[in-house]
Order: structure tokens, then sequence, then C-alpha cells
């Protein structure tokens, strides 16, 4: 069995959407975007870039939507399938800005992916940490 991608792929779109209904619930909720192929129509469409100040723009509009998602507490996880072009490098920049992972799979184990990243358990969202020392104590390799 073959798996074959066909059409157009609005992944920013459907990020964005997805992004925001999910950002409507608790902080924790959890985005996975599937994708088999470049994003190359719409919002965010990599194929649509004729010039490094396109390619820049496009990549500012999925950083952005990844600092969204992480002050709404929204983790963004990608998969992509092995093989296809999916411009990982700009994309991968969502996940680590929300704590999500992101995957290269095999087509034919897809579930067992969905299954470890929904296993993850959220432990915290937004957190801000004040630790307060003695003075005479200090953290290991702090500059003054």
């Amino acid at each position: 069995m073959m798996i074959e991608e066909t059409g157009p792929t609005a992944l920013g779109p459907a990020v964005l959407t997805s992004v925001a209904m999910a950002a409507e619930g608790k902080p924790g909720s959890t985005v996975v975007i599937c994708t088999d192929g470049l994003s190359n129509v719409g919002l965010g469409a990599f194929d649509e870039a004729k010039s490094e100040e396109d390619l820049a723009k496009i990549n500012e509009f999925y950083e952005q939507l990844g600092q969204f998602a992480q002050s709404k507490g929204v983790t963004i996880n990608l998969v992509s399938i092995e093989g296809d072009d999916c411009n990982i490098e700009s994309l991968s920049k969502i996940c680590e800005l929300t704590g999500g992972m992101v995957d290269r799979v095999n087509p034919t184990s897809l579930t067992k992916n969905f299954a470890n990243m929904l296993a993850k358990p959220v432990i915290a969202t937004n957190v801000v940490t004040k630790v307060k020392l003695h003075k005479a104590l200090k953290f290991r390799n702090e500059m003054p």
C-alpha cells in the first residue's frame, strides 16, 4: 500500500483556526498538526515566498502564532510524514515556543505517535518561579 499526498495544503489557516479554538478552552490544551506536505496555499504558504523578505514574513507569522499559543497555554505538536517536504525548520519553532514535540514518522506508525504525544501530561502552563536564596548561597555558574 502506497500513501501519496494530493492537492493543496492550507496549513497556516488550519493551524491558526485550531490554535484559536484551543485558546478558548483551558490552559493545557493541545493542537496536533499532522501534515504530509508543504504549506502551499493561503496564509503562511511557503510556496508563495518569492524572496528572502517573503520567507521572513511567513516565518514571522508562524512565530507570532506560536507566541499566541504560548500565552494561552496551548501546546502545539507537529507530526510530518517521512520523505515529504514540510519545512520543519520553520514549523518546529511553534512547537519549541509551546513545549510541543516534533516527529517525522513512517505513515504506518501514525497511531503510535499520536498516542505518545497525547499521553504527555501537562504539568503547568504560564508559570513564573521566584527563588529566594540566603545571602550565603548562590547558584552554580551564575554570573555576578
